[in-house]
């Protein structure tokens, strides 16, 4: 069934200037990722998703960033963040995975307050950053509980107001809006507190959803740097760069940036890809996540984007001016990529948690760990 998805990678590349321009993706293919089952890929067929393996999933991520690093990362929020659904009620669930057109966008909060109001709950806030808002047939926000923790509600599009401030440079296709609520009523029945139990109990709910954004992220990461690799190196092809009498392929030099950047991406794929296909048979079978696990998937996720930006840099360098104009897509690739390494899991203060937890065996479980 991935398979499905991955299919539409060639009209997805071609897409990429529409993509570019209009800051969301177009309609059609939106449509034709929905009936592929793109954004409910992770969510158990019995709900009407896909059921896929994570570590299956995570490849099809990558192939899509190879193509349109804002498509995939739109069907990766949609598809990581649609689980949280699984702690609602299970006629809840079944409401919001009832058509094949679900799509589930949220933002983090900013200032955002839930409290009890007789069955229902009363929700207020700002959040940012929904990726994917303008295709989504629900939103989710999570917002300070009045009576202590947070709590998750589910709502929708049209219960918010959104400000269009996605004015960037990178990622522009996500549309990734902020949006307010007052005073909305939301019923007891869409609301979750994702501190306790879910409701549908499997490896995806028992791993930490940020840990699960972080490596499959990652992957997004992966499909971009590899693609600006191979642009670079089609560019090499015919390339013979002023004051020069050779071909950018032909300079040695460039032979061995190649070289390099080409063994760090295929080390850091390969990383990424066996830590997860060792670790989720584990936490399957054992129906735990240790904190030694979270630290590899932690570490995975950070080291990964660090790593494919390197190798992003790399290729820029290689491109000299060509690489500059904004008809390229390895400029567009190099901009995509650096807006990943600024996000919340491409942080690099993590490795001092991650060395901590090395030596001192100590790890620090937070909201991102």
């Amino acid at each position: 069934m991935l398979e499905n998805i991955t299919n539409l990678v060639d009209q997805v590349a071609a897409a990429g200037d529409d993509i570019e321009s209009t800051r969301r993706l177009p309609d059609d293919l939106v449509e034709k990722l929905k009936n592929a089952g793109a954004f409910r890929a992770l969510i158990p067929t019995e709900f009407g998703g896909l059921g896929a393996d994570f570590e299956d999933y995570v490849y099809m991520i990558q192939a899509l960033a190879s193509a349109d690093a804002s498509t995939a990362w739109c069907v990766n929020q949609a598809a990581v963040i649609g689980l949280t659904s699984l702690w609602l009620p299970e006629e809840s669930i079944r409401e919001i995975w009832s058509s094949p057109q679900t799509s589930v966008a949220n933002g983090p909060p900013f200032n955002c307050l839930i409290e009890s109001d007789g069955d229902q709950f009363k929700l207020n806030g700002h959040w940012g950053f929904s990726s994917g808002c303008q295709h989504a047939t629900w939103m989710m926000g999570a917002a300070k509980y009045a009576g202590g923790g947070y709590r998750i509600a589910y709502f929708r599009p049209n219960d918010v107001t959104f400000n269009d401030n996605w004015q960037v440079a990178g990622l522009r296709g996500t549309g990734s809006f902020e949006f307010t609520i007052s005073d909305l009523c939301v019923d007891a029945s869409l609301v979750a507190d994702l501190a306790a139990s879910p409701t549908y109990v499997s490896d995806l709910t028992i791993a930490p959803n940020t840990l699960l954004f972080a490596v499959s992220f990652a992957c997004v990461a992966l499909g971009v740097a590899r693609s600006t690799l191979d642009d670079v190196i089609a560019l090499a092809q015919g390339k013979v760069p002023r004051w020069s009498s050779i071909k950018v392929q032909d300079d040695p030099d460039v032979q061995r940036f190649v070289g390099r950047a080409t063994a760090r991406w295929r080390s850091a794929d390969a990383y990424l890809h066996r830590t997860l296909e060792t670790m989720f048979p584990v936490i399957r079978e054992t129906g735990e996540v240790t904190h030694e696990q979270r630290s590899e998937l932690r570490m995975a996720g950070t080291h990964v984007i660090q790593e494919c930006a390197e190798v992003v840099d790399l290729a820029y360098k290689i491109s000299g001016s060509t690489g500059i104009y904004q008809d390229q897509k390895l400029q567009r690739r190099f901009q995509d990529m650096h807006v990943i390494t600024q996000h919340v899991q491409g942080r690099e203060a993590y490795f001092a948690l991650l060395g901590r937890h090395q030596m001192t065996g100590h790890y620090e479980i937070g909201p991102m760990t």
